[in-house]
């Protein structure tokens, strides 16, 4: 338009609403594209690198082997229990039924399922909420491996990416791989063949259609389906994916059919082998190493456990608890207290070098991880008296020295009350030499046995055998109201096993790193706790414990290699102990409620842990040679009457006559004059032909050098005495 001088031009006019609503939304687009690309380029700057994926594998596990050569796993600790297994390892029924339910298109697309997203955004926006998602198999694997669970634009966008050069690099077989052995299917349990152990038991390869159909149907929501939590919902969801794989072709109609009519049998999560030992073993690592070091480091930890004995010793635990619940029962007590079944432990180790070979810490770890082994602290009750022996014998008593068991004397006890100590049996037997009273777990001997040596005297010798305390520092003492351990017990008694030395416990061998160097190696730690002279003198009272007194019960049910130990067993029946040894295995059982409370009446440590005891040794030894203890130089075997503890006199009856063992130098000076009329005199020289016609067998004895072979009616009848 041509305009004249002077004129004003017209104004241009301004587009109208379509072409306003056009600059808009090109103005919308262009915003779009400049966010999207804004996302991308954040994205695409920091996308991880999937050229090695197929080679990609967890943090190694730490392990747990037993003392076997070769080694046996016994654990694995990590933050992910996976095993890896090739495809040609993975059942065909279980590639398609996950496909069947995770991605029914997944041979047909190329990373992102555009159907599927299409069909989930009219599906979420019907029910206004996320209800169904899109993601295939190759964007879980990309999440799994690569990214975060967080719900962001950012994530599905890098997801997606991922997904898309996965499937440019990798065959689908090779994707369906490495996802069945990475995807989590709850229960600790992340790929198949740690799902197939956890769940049925069994390698991946041995699973059936149904239960390759109930793996296939957990990865979805592991805790939602899980089919131990909620049977109903696997089995429902189970089912569904047995109609997919009909529906896709992958089984027929009736495969489906038949399948969905079988019921979920799951076996018992597979158990880590001894869990109280590899929960023990942990600790230890674990304060040493850091937790990381566990999870990450792929340490390898060479333990002591013997798993033959482990197993033995499970069984005998559970076993004897159940019939000791079983007693309770006939003998119309609740065999539960307040909900709570019996409980028990058990500690087997080597006296000669300490070596922890078996290590119970209760009924079910899966129940309760408390280990009542290494945690738990309870009265030992009589099982502590040879303790007070020993240490009576290292200042200057003899087992032949005799208190008088009567007339028990009231004693104040810290709190000001008075009390009075009282035999098991609610008798009084006179005067009693000490191998007798420890042999029957008399109570008023050794209650006046403590007196006389003194409470601190003992309580310094108990520390010297690794009692950790706290102690009692009054006379009841004696009848082993100080707490202690079920380790620290079988540690305790082993130094009796070993000719007076404490080999330190330990669990732990040798430990190496993911590169299998050698981080540490155990040494023994040996400790001369008491002279091997008082060793013996000692076990040999303890093996007439197990002969013919208080813990007859093991000879009774048939375990016949030489043994001693001690039964223990606490005021009102709370606790019930046994410890025992061979020469080369010691044993320490405790059984009770875990919160203290009366058993019932009469039930003692002979009656429930000695039985276990005897069990868990008799299987533990059944192919062992038999081993004797070794008697040290300066022990000597002295004739005595039993009746005086004195030298055998002429006039001394053969029936009152007994061979005893000395710790040389204490034996007595003094012969008998109980059954003449003379006085006592001096041992002198007339007298040793006397002594060597006795010992030569021309006069009879009652009892073998170390305490057992032939016993009187009398002497059958011990129960255990101790509170």
């Amino acid at each position: 338009m041509n305009v004249l001088p002077g004129e004003t031009p017209p104004a241009t006019p301004w587009p109208g609403r379509t072409g306003r609503l056009m600059v808009f939304l090109g103005f919308i687009l262009f915003a779009a594209a400049g966010v999207v690309g804004g996302i991308l380029f954040v994205s695409l700057a920091d996308m991880p690198d999937i050229s090695d994926l197929s080679r990609y594998t967890p943090s190694p596990a730490t392990k747990l082997y037993d003392s076997a050569e070769p080694a046996e796993l016994i654990a694995q600790m990590s933050i992910e229990q996976r095993t890896f297994v090739p495809l040609s390892r993975l059942p065909r029924a279980l590639l398609d039924a996950t496909v069947a339910i995770e991605d029914e298109r997944f041979y047909s697309h190329w990373g992102l399922d555009l159907w599927g997203i299409a069909r989930a955004m009219v599906v979420n926006a019907i029910h206004r909420k996320v209800v169904e998602g899109a993601s295939t198999i190759t964007q879980q694997l990309a999440r799994t491996l690569f990214l975060t669970l967080e719900r962001t634009w950012q994530r599905k966008i890098k997801e997606a990416l991922l997904a898309i050069q996965i499937e440019r690099q990798y065959k689908k077989e090779e994707i369906l791989e490495m996802y069945l052995n990475q995807i989590y299917f709850g229960s600790g349990a992340y790929g198949a063949e740690q799902a197939a152990r956890a769940y049925f038991g069994k390698h991946v390869e041995e699973l059936t259609l149904p239960e390759c159909a109930l793996l296939a149907a957990l990865p979805k929501a592991p805790n939602v389906f899980n089919p131990r939590a909620f049977p109903d919902r696997a089995l429902s969801r189970r089912n569904l994916v047995l109609q997919k794989m009909s529906q896709n072709g992958f089984i027929s109609r009736a495969e489906a059919s038949e399948a969905q009519k079988s019921p979920i049998a799951l076996r018992e999560t597979e158990v880590t082998n001894a869990p109280y030992f590899a929960a023990y073993v942990r600790q230890q690592i674990e304060s040493v190493y850091g937790s990381q070091a566990i999870l990450r480091g792929g340490l390898s930890v060479y333990t002591t456990l013997n798993l033959h004995y482990q197993s033995i010793a499970q069984r005998a635990l559970e076993q004897g608890l159940s019939a000791a619940e079983s007693l309770l029962a006939s003998a119309r007590h609740t065999s539960t207290y307040a909900g709570r079944h019996l409980q028990g432990a058990l500690v087997a180790l080597d006296p000669r070098n300490g070596a922890i070979l078996a290590l119970v810490g209760g009924r079910s770890y899966k129940e309760n991880e408390y280990n009542r082994a290494t945690q738990s602290k309870r009265q030992p009750g009589s099982s502590f008296k040879p303790f007070i022996y020993t240490t009576a014998f290292l200042n200057g008593w003899t087992a032949a020295d005799r208190i008088d068991d009567s007339n028990p004397q009231q004693y104040t006890g810290k709190d000001g009350k008075p009390w009075q100590p009282a035999n098991f049996e609610r008798q009084f037997f006179g005067p009693t030499s000490l191998r007798r009273a420890l042999a029957f777990s008399r109570n008023i001997v050794t209650v006046k046995l403590l007196n006389q040596i003194g409470v601190q005297t003992v309580i310094a010798q108990a520390k010297k055998f690794a009692f950790s305390g706290p102690f009692r520092d009054d006379l009841t003492l004696a009848l082993g109201t100080s707490e202690v351990g079920v380790l620290e017990m079988a540690s305790a008694f082993s130094v009796f096993a070993n000719g007076g030395v404490r080999a330190t416990p330990f669990a732990i061998k040798l430990v190496k790193d993911s590169q299998s160097n050698v981080l540490e190696q155990h040494r023994p730690e040996m400790t001369q706790v008491i002279s091997p002279q008082t060793a013996f003198l000692v076990l040999s009272i303890l093996r007439d414990t197990i002969d013919y007194g208080t813990a007859k019960v093991v000879r009774r049910l048939g375990f016949r290699p030489p043994a001693a130990g001690k039964t223990g067993s606490t005021n009102d029946f709370t606790d019930a102990w046994f410890v025992g040894f061979t020469p080369s295995l010691v044993c320490a059982v405790w059984v009770g409620y875990d919160d203290p409370h009366s058993m019932g009446k009469n039930m003692t440590g002979g009656l429930i842990a000695a039985p276990i005891w005897t069990s868990f040794m008799s299987e533990a030894l059944e192919r062992a040679t038999w081993q004797d203890f070794e008697r040290p130089e300066g022990v000597v075997t002295v004739p005595i009457d039993r009746t005086t503890g004195l030298l055998v006199g002429k006039d001394c009856r053969p029936d009152t006559i007994t061979n005893e063992l000395f710790v040389e130098g204490t034996q007595p000076t003094r012969v008998c004059d109980k059954h003449t009329t003379g006085r006592g005199r001096d041992f002198a020289n007339e007298d040793l032909e006397q002594m060597e016609a006795i010992q030569g067998g021309e006069a009879p004895v009652t009892r073998s050098v170390t305490g057992g072979a032939r016993v009187t009616k009398e002497e059958s009848t011990g129960q255990d005495g101790g509170f």
